[in-house]
Order: structure tokens, then C-alpha cells, then sequence
């Protein structure tokens, strides 16, 4: 038993392959992880845009009778409290 011990613990061929990959796939991993964790937060800014995008939509009507020219023949449909930042 103690020759093939000896003779394992000698044996060297694949050990800096072995070393070289490990080190290469732990550099690869760290890598993705810090990849992914930019594509996360940029896809996480993007959704906040489009949330805050849709929050600032105004959907209310208003509508004007025909003929009339006083303020009681608008009828006016609100929707989001939101307005409109252009107007």
C-alpha cells in the first residue's frame, strides 16, 4: 500500500492542466456572474422607465356639444390622475 501511495503522490502528469482549467472556470464564472448582474439592473432600469412612462399617461376626454358655445355642454370623462407634462 505505501508504494502506491508513494508512487501517487509522485505522479504529476495532468496536475497543471487540472490547475489551469480550474483557475480558467473559476475567472469565466466570476465573469457571468458579474454579466448577469448588469443585464439585471439594466433590465430592472428599463421596466422602471416603461412603469414610469405609463403612469404619466393622461386618459381623459373632454367633449364639446355641437352648437354650444357656454361651459355646460362639455362633458368631460376623467381618466388618470396624471397630466400632461407637454401642454
Amino acid at each position: 500500500m505505501l508504494p502506491l501511495f508513494k508512487k501517487l503522490l509522485d505522479d504529476e502528469q495532468g496536475f497543471v492542466v487540472t490547475s489551469e482549467l480550474i483557475l480558467i472556470s473559476t475567472i469565466v464564472c466570476l465573469a457571468m456572474v458579474v454579466g448577469l448582474t448588469e443585464v439585471s439592473h439594466a433590465v430592472s432600469g428599463e421596466l422602471i422607465d416603461v412603469a414610469n412612462a405609463y403612469n404619466h399617461l393622461n386618459q381623459s376626454r373632454r367633449y364639446h356639444k355641437l352648437g354650444w358655445n357656454d361651459n355646460d355642454s362639455v362633458s368631460e370623462v376623467t381618466g388618470t390622475p396624471a397630466r400632461d407634462e407637454d401642454q
